[in-house]
């Protein structure tokens, strides 16, 4: 092991933080994003920036940036495959939906291959350390997905459509 590398946990405590279909701690993605309507899913609470479809975009660009970071020869130069915020249309809430968790599902795999977690995907320099595969899907998925999934329920208690 590299010394002025940053690891991420065990890879069965990456994928509960991506995702614990268990909720042992929080609701799971699956919950969090059930049973709303394309309709509900694009409605802004007044005095909100963002929907729950919009954030759910956000987090798919995001997952997918990563997802597509961690086999990219050069991560240095790889560049995202879709917009960061996009704007959803009632329509397009249940396949947004379905390809998140998706996507989920393929990060939460790479969890489960050690080999994989502890691959450098940006090597140390004089400025920080290097980042593993584990340590960017901590950080860069798992994190700020934890951020999004709360603003998520909050926004769902705000239309009056969550009630776990």
């Amino acid at each position: 092991m590299e010394t002025n590398v940053l690891y991420g946990p065990p890879g069965p405590t990456i994928e509960i933080l991506l995702d614990d279909p268990e909720e042992h701690d929080f609701a799971c993605a699956e919950r969090v994003l059930d049973g709303l309507s394309g309709e509900m899913a694009v409605r802004r609470p007044p005095g909100l920036p963002y929907s729950v479809a919009e954030i759910v975009a956000h987090l798919l660009a995001n997952a997918r940036f990563n997802l597509g970071l961690i086999d990219h020869p050069d991560p240095g130069s790889y560049k995202p495959p879709m917009p960061n915020w996009s704007v959803v249309e009632a329509r397009d809430w249940e396949e947004l939906r379905r390809e998140y968790l998706s996507v989920l599902e393929a990060l939460k795999q790479i969890a489960r291959e050690q080999k994989r977690l502890d691959h450098v995907v940006y090597p140390s320099s004089d400025r920080e350390p290097g980042w593993t595969v584990g340590y960017k899907l901590t950080c860069s998925v798992a994190k700020h997905a934890a951020y999004h999934m709360g603003q998520i329920v909050i926004i769902r208690r705000l239309l009056g459509v969550w009630d776990a």
